[in-house]
C-alpha cells in the first residue's frame, strides 16, 4: 500500500432538499444540498470547510411537457466564495432518446456521468477529474448533444459537438470543435443483478488549450487532442462493483489513468468501499504511484 504524504480525518454531510411549484400546469421543481467536511492530517491543520453547496431549479416547460430545462449553480471554496453557473440548458424528450442544448456535462466517462450525492467515495478518482475533455472547467462545456436510448433496450449512445473551450467561457473562437460519442449496454443478469460495460471517445483540434491537470499551471497545447475510455459496472442493490480507463493523446504525448472500487450497502445507512486508482500524466511534478482507499 502507498504510504501517502499527508494521512486525514475526513468527515462529510449532505443536507438534501426538494420543493415543487406550479407553472402554468407544469410541475417545476428546485432543490439543492450542502456537503460540509472536517479534516485533520493530525499534524499542522484541521478545520472545517464547505465542499460544495449546489442549488438548482429544473422541470418542463409551460410551452410543451416534452421541453424540459434545467439550471444550476454551485458554491466551492476554490472560487473563494463566489457562487458559479454550472448548468443552464434545454432538453426535448423523445421516444426514443433526447435532444439536449446549452452548458451541460458532455457525455463522455461513467463516474462523470453519475451524480456526487451517489457516490460511495466522496471524491470523483483523479484519472475522472483530470482527462475528461472538460476537466479545468468543472467538467462543462457549450453545445448540443442527441442522445438516443429506447426503452427497455440498455442501449444508450451519445453524438455531442461543443465549443471545446469549457463552460462558462466566450463563443468559439478558432471554428474548431470537441466531438464526443458514449455508447453503452446493460446488461440484465438477473431481476436484481445488471452489468453495463462501454466506451467513451472525444476528438478536437485546439490551439492554445489550458490543460493544468496534465500540463501543470500556466502551460497551454496547441494541436490534435484525442481521448477515449473503457468502463464497466456491475451493479445490484446490496453491492456493486465498478471501474474505469481513460486516456488522452495529445500529438504524441499519452497520459492515463484508472479507477476500480467495490462497496457493499449493509441497510441504507451504512456502507463500506475499497477503491484502487492511478493516474499517469505528462506533467514530471504530478505523482503516478496508486492510492489504495478504504471508505465507510
Amino acid at each position: 500500500m502507498k504510504t501517502i504524504s499527508r494521512t486525514a480525518l475526513l468527515l462529510s454531510s449532505l443536507i438534501l432538499g426538494m420543493s415543487n411549484v406550479s407553472l402554468a400546469q407544469q410541475t417545476v421543481s428546485w432543490g439543492g444540498y450542502l456537503q460540509t467536511r472536517f479534516a485533520d492530517d493530525f499534524r499542522s491543520n484541521a478545520g472545517f470547510s464547505i465542499r460544495r453547496a449546489k442549488l438548482w431549479v429544473d422541470g418542463p416547460t409551460p410551452v410543451d411537457s416534452s421541453l424540459y430545462f434545467r439550471v444550476q449553480g454551485l458554491f466551492r471554496y476554490q472560487t473563494s466564495g463566489t457562487f458559479m453557473l454550472q448548468d443552464v440548458y434545454g432538453e426535448y424528450k423523445l421516444p426514443f432518446g433526447f435532444v439536449r442544448g446549452g452548458q451541460f456535462v458532455p457525455d463522455f466517462s461513467l463516474e462523470r456521468s453519475q451524480g456526487d450525492a451517489y457516490l460511495p467515495i466522496i471524491e470523483r478518482a483523479a484519472v475522472d477529474n483530470t482527462l475528461i475533455p472538460t476537466a479545468s472547467t468543472y467538467a462543462r462545456d457549450i453545445g448540443a448533444e442527441f442522445v438516443l436510448e429506447p426503452r427497455g433496450s440498455g442501449f444508450h449512445t451519445s453524438f455531442g459537438i461543443y465549443n471545446g473551450n469549457g463552460g462558462n467561457t466566450e463563443s468559439n473562437e478558432d471554428r474548431q470543435f470537441l466531438y464526443t460519442n458514449r455508447t453503452t449496454y446493460d446488461l440484465r443478469l438477473s431481476n436484481d443483478i445488471s452489468w453495463t460495460n462501454g466506451f467513451s471517445v472525444a476528438y478536437r483540434d485546439k490551439k492554445d488549450l489550458l490543460l493544468p491537470g496534465i500540463l501543470g499551471n500556466g502551460k497551454t497545447f496547441s494541436g490534435r487532442d484525442f481521448r477515449w475510455g473503457l468502463e464497466t459496472h456491475l451493479k445490484s442493490k446490496k453491492w456493486e462493483l465498478q471501474g474505469e480507463y481513460i486516456q488522452a493523446d495529445l500529438e504524441n504525448q499519452k497520459s492515463y489513468g484508472y479507477y476500480a472500487f467495490g462497496d457493499y450497502d449493509f441497510d441504507g445507512l451504512n456502507e463500506i468501499v475499497l477503491s484502487t486508482e492511478k493516474l499517469e500524466v505528462i506533467n514530471p511534478a504530478c505523482s503516478s504511484a496508486p492510492w489504495y482507499i478504504v471508505g465507510y
